[in-house]
């Protein structure tokens, strides 16, 4: 099974790569690793380290839940709103409102350190 979804997560790699149009050289280089391991984490003939996930996440805001699943988050939240029992769904709305406000918030101090009264 491990082979399978090292093949999956390195099919869904090579994807991402290509929609971001960078080179195999050019993303090797910015995970600091050989051309040829990349090129290996790609045909999933490796595993991709934690280390090496932050850096993807961090450096091309890959989802990592869609990365190493295939669905994106956004599938799972609506799956377990739709599908949940009324706690969980409770607990899933009351995470997102939080999630919004603390957003929100960031947006309107942001908008404060640059000096306009709308900021967005």
């Amino acid at each position: 099974m491990t082979e399978a979804v090292n093949s999956a997560v390195g099919r869904r790699l090579r994807n991402i790569r290509e929609m971001l149009e960078v080179k195999v050289m050019d993303m090797a280089d910015s995970l600091e690793i050989s051309v040829g391991y990349y090129r290996k984490l790609e045909r999933g003939d490796h595993a991709i380290r934690l280390p090496l996930l932050i850096l993807l996440h961090e450096i091309y805001g890959i989802d990592l839940n869609y990365l190493i699943t295939g669905r994106a988050r956004e599938e799972d939240i609506a799956r377990d709103l739709v599908c949940g029992n009324p706690e969980e769904m409770f607990y899933l709305l009351h995470r997102l409102l939080n999630s919004c406000e603390k957003t929100y918030m960031a947006h309107i101090q942001e908008g404060r350190e640059h000096g306009d009264k709308e900021y967005c």
